[in-house]
């Protein structure tokens, strides 16, 4: 009797604590997509920043200034582009998870109410 009791309370805590579980690794797996996503960004802004200030160092004279300047606007298009990438890998990273959320709440209660019937 009392191993019946103890087997029925195990199966349904481990009912009840699989999709905590499911949901704690989901979180954790999107943290480190987002993790990996800004440290990437980060270091290309620091690229294009430090290869944009190497540049201008190397400006001795009007012309290689006028040169300098001509590519600024480069610059700044390729800064706007990689800032749009980022923001719709950032908004689809969030998009995935919501997505991943809701099924597995669906399945949850799924689960919950086949048992229950």
């Amino acid at each position: 009797m009392n191993k019946e009791i103890i087997s029925t309370l195990t199966e349904q805590t481990k009912n009840v604590v699989a999709p905590v579980q499911e949901l704690n690794r989901l979180v954790v797996e999107n943290a480190e997509k987002l993790v990996a996503l800004q440290i990437a960004s980060v270091e290309s802004y620091c690229a294009l920043g430090f290869s944009n200030v190497k540049a201008l160092l190397e400006v001795h004279d009007a012309e290689a200034f006028q040169a300098y300047i001509a590519k600024q606007s480069e610059l700044a298009k390729s800064v706007s582009e990689r800032l749009t990438g980022d923001a719709k890998a950032v908004a689809e990273l969030g998009s995935d998870f919501t997505e991943e959320v809701k099924k597995l709440g669906e399945e949850s209660v799924k689960a919950v109410t086949e048992k229950a019937a």
